[in-house]
């Protein structure tokens, strides 16, 4: 056996280092092994230094071995070899207690010139178990990451193609308009984006539904109501809105995101629920709805109450005996339109049965509600209804006043009804108080 080569640093340098150290030369014999080694391999030194390493480990991949070893020497580099599934190094079983399935050590071997002149070089085996956990663990977190925000990318594009949405700024500007509302609504980005909120929306929202819902945004508070929506197409979809504002850390509004859910359907089933089929005007159930909310304003006044109506189509039975009930059905249908161009917008009326109408006037005194009540009938008196050759309407007139109930102002008023078709019909009476 030739003599051994003599390790110029002391053992005990290489031996408290948390690495595994070997000393070989370009023919793979071992001049030194080190403390680490013995503890991970279970191979001692004296059982190994003076031999091939082969004879240990035969499944290394020895000429690419051989030609890292030779390149190290050639350059006076250190050179890296590649531990990898394909270039195995030696197994070095895993002692270390973990819920990994990782049971050899992952190891990083760095070759470097030791004794040039001798071929001999210092093999470093690093234990990289640990970085390689890391690792893959962090390639496992990425992949769930990529799965997720995949999941995220399709829930948003659902969302996004499904829900009726817009997202404005702090001044409610609109920046944002999902799929599912251009779809619905008929219109392009080019013709909302960066405009007033507000003007998608028509008139019949009321000031006063408006200015709430402005007041409970300004309280950085959630508002949700019914809203009628007008498409592009000209047609009006009633919606139920909530609104949401979105603050920053210093507690300002940031955003505001409205989401709508279309409820025509349901609009237009109550709709039906409270019209005349006929003429269009609300029918009795509505009328006492409203009325009954009337009675219990504490607001009224005797300069300023409200005024209950009853306007009766004088000789009606008259016009459906002799020109027939589809123009009797006319002459009702076009009244009523008369009546709703003769009112303000906040009053109300409706048909109370057969060819009696009804009307609330808020905030008038009896002179005001006469005057009103002269005026739906003459509008009547002058129209031309040409194929019945005219028509005419009396009026009974009731005022509120306190302690009345729907009751009594409705005796009142058609009491007022009777004497004017007494007085000989086309006539205006109310009944004293």
């Amino acid at each position: 056996m030739p003599d051994m080569i003599m390790i110029p640093f002391p053992n005990i340098l290489l031996d408290a280092l948390e690495i595994g150290v070997i000393i070989m030369d370009d023919a793979f014999r071992v001049s030194y092994w080190n403390k680490w080694l013995e503890i991970n391999t279970g191979i001692k030194s004296s059982e190994i230094i003076g031999k091939s390493f082969q004879e240990f480990y035969p499944d290394v991949d020895y000429p690419v071995l051989a030609r890292k070893i030779r390149t190290t020497l050639r350059i006076s580099s250190p050179t890296f070899y590649d531990a990898s599934q394909q270039n195995r190094f030696i197994e070095i079983p895993r002692t270390k207690i973990t819920t990994s399935l990782l049971t050899s050590m992952q190891l990083q071997v760095i070759i470097s010139p030791y004794v040039p002149n001798d071929s001999l070089v210092m093999v470093s085996i690093y234990n990289i178990s640990d970085q390689h956990e890391l690792k893959l663990a962090l390639q496992a977190q990425m992949k769930e990451i990529a799965h997720l925000n995949g999941e995220l990318q399709r829930d948003k594009q659902i969302i996004d193609d499904n829900l009726l949405s817009i997202k404005t700024d702090a001044m409610c500007q609109i920046i944002e308009v999902s799929n599912a509302f251009f779809t619905f609504f008929g219109y392009t980005k080019e013709e909302l984006l960066y405009r007033p909120l507000p003007d998608i929306y028509t008139d019949k929202m009321l000031a006063t539904d408006y200015q709430a819902m402005k007041e409970c945004l300004l309280r950085i508070e959630r508002w949700s109501g019914e809203i009628e929506i007008r498409g592009k197409d000209g047609e009006l979809r009633w919606v139920d809105a909530v609104m949401t504002p979105w603050i920053d850390e210093e507690g300002l509004v940031t955003n505001y995101t409205a989401i709508y859910h279309d409820i025509s359907d349901k609009k237009r089933i109550e709709l039906l629920a409270i019209t005349d089929p006929l003429t269009k005007l609300f029918n009795r159930n509505k009328f006492n709805d409203v009325f009954h909310h009337m009675l219990l304003r504490e607001h009224w006044t005797s300069g300023n109450s409200f005024a209950l109506l009853i306007a009766d189509i004088d000789y009606f039975k008259r016009v459906n005996d002799t020109y027939g009930h589809q123009i009797g059905d006319k002459v009702l249908t076009k009244v009523a339109q008369l009546f709703q161009d003769g009112v303000r917008d906040g009053d109300m009326m409706a048909r109370w049965g057969g060819e009696e109408f009804v009307f609330l006037l808020p905030n008038v005194n009896l002179e005001k509600a006469m005057k009103v009540a002269h005026k739906l009938r003459h509008a009547i008196e002058k129209y031309p209804f040409d194929e019945v050759g005219g028509v005419t309407v009396s009026f009974g007139v009731s005022i509120f006043t306190t302690n009345d109930t729907s009751h009594s102002m409705i005796q009142r008023a058609d009491s007022a009804l009777y004497r004017a078709k007494e007085k000989g019909r086309n006539q205006v009476e109310s009944e004293p108080i």
